[in-house]
């Protein structure tokens, strides 16, 4: 079928047509069935026409959020997992490190679940699916758990909403942030780390009262980068005047040797 569709002999709605009838009533809500999904999947490994790459990327966005938020079993083994896509489609993308903490592989769903999402996952870590076509499909997900979460901020992350994503990894999942921040705040976002991770750091630190470790330990990696990226004098105006400059004093006599050395 894919041949066919290539050579501009079935259209891409006839075939849609074509799997609905051999599978009679198993197509779901919009996921439709699993072999009309695989036949997309496939299609959007072969075509080279950027209409129809764009139109088979947003049909599968939809399946996978629609699975996603449903939660049940489609039945029929899928053709590809996520990782042949990954390793054979190059609109699929290995997902990013911080993905991976907030959704490790022993993530505690169905497993028919879990492909969907690592599918999904991928595709928004691909270079080809345009976000702002598919924020109307994040409605219907909630981000109330770790899948849903991941979802949101990498369509957050894709549209540079960077601050907001960075409150609430913090909120929700705070030992992703460095793993977020290291691939995330880079080149133009690089100013990101000592204007906004640093301040939200301190401030959350601090109302924990020092005892949180996973914020600890995310502020002082936060300050080894930050210390190499600012001058003495800039480093010292963002110490926070409470008493616990000590706490500081390493990174700063860090930050100043190396910019004498510079």
């Amino acid at each position: 079928m894919v041949a066919l569709h290539e050579n501009n002999k079935v259209k891409l709605d006839e075939a849609d047509l074509f799997f609905q009838k051999l599978c009679g009533n198993l197509s779901g809500p919009q996921g439709g069935p699993q072999l009309l999904v695989d036949f997309w999947e496939a299609l959007l490994m072969a075509s080279l026409q950027e209409a129809v790459i764009q139109e088979l990327l947003f049909r599968l966005t939809s399946v996978y959020i629609d699975r996603v938020t449903r939660r049940d079993s489609h039945g029929m083994k899928p053709l590809k997992t996520a990782d042949d896509l990954i390793n054979s489609c190059s609109h699929y993308g290995v997902p990013y490190p911080w993905v991976s903490i907030l959704t490790p592989a022993h993530f505690s769903i169905i497993q028919d679940h879990q492909e969907d999402l690592q599918k999904l996952q991928s595709l928004l870590c691909g270079p080809t699916l345009d976000v702002s076509s598919i924020l109307p499909l994040l409605e219907q997900l909630p981000d109330g758990d770790n899948a849903g979460l991941s979802v949101h901020l990498l369509c957050a992350t894709k549209l540079d909403r960077h601050e907001s994503s960075i409150e609430r990894l913090l909120d929700r999942c705070p030992q992703a942030i460095i793993p977020y921040a290291n691939h995330e705040l880079q080149n133009n976002k690089m100013t990101l780390w000592w204007q906004k991770l640093f301040p939200e750091l301190c401030e959350r630190t601090r109302a924990a009262g020092g005892e949180n470790t996973i914020l600890l330990s995310a502020l002082k990696e936060t300050l080894v980068v930050v210390a190499m990226e600012l001058n003495p004098l800039e480093f010292l105006d963002l110490l926070p005047d409470d008493g616990t400059a000590h706490f500081f004093l390493p990174h700063l006599l860090e930050c100043s040797q190396r910019n004498l050395m510079t």
